[in-house]
């Protein structure tokens, strides 16, 4: 698929609860799998999943993938995993503490980053 050819989707997570953590990991692996350009864009309350181990605590969830595994792919797959800023202070984080490749951007930066997205999921 060539960069004019895919269509840029954005997938947001704001909650740290299991559900939310392992529906927005499959959409957006399940996005970059079909050559999509995904952003993961993770708002402060679901911050702390990019702390480094932080994903491994939902590992082992009845009928669910690894997350690891679906981050991952979502970083292989050339997706981008976004951070909102604000996310660092708020759980008392700097960005050494989180796991490689995250970015880490103002939410307003993000907005254009996302601009001319055909969809968006929320978590």
């Amino acid at each position: 698929m060539t960069e004019e050819s895919m269509d840029k989707i954005v997938v947001t997570l704001n909650h740290d609860d299991a559900h939310s953590v392992m529906s927005a990991l499959v959409m957006a692996a399940a996005i970059a799998a079909t050559g999509d350009e995904v952003l993961l864009f993770i708002q402060p309350g679901g911050a702390k999943i990019v702390a480094k181990g932080e994903l491994e605590k939902y590992q082992g969830l009845k009928g669910q993938p690894d997350p690891v595994d679906l981050f991952d792919a979502i970083q292989v797959l050339d997706g981008r995993v976004i951070l909102c800023e604000l996310g660092l202070p708020i759980w008392d984080m700097e960005a050494d503490d989180l796991v490689d490749d995250v970015e880490v951007m103002m939410a307003s930066t993000f907005l254009f980053e996302a601009e001319g997205a055909k969809m968006s999921f929320s978590y």
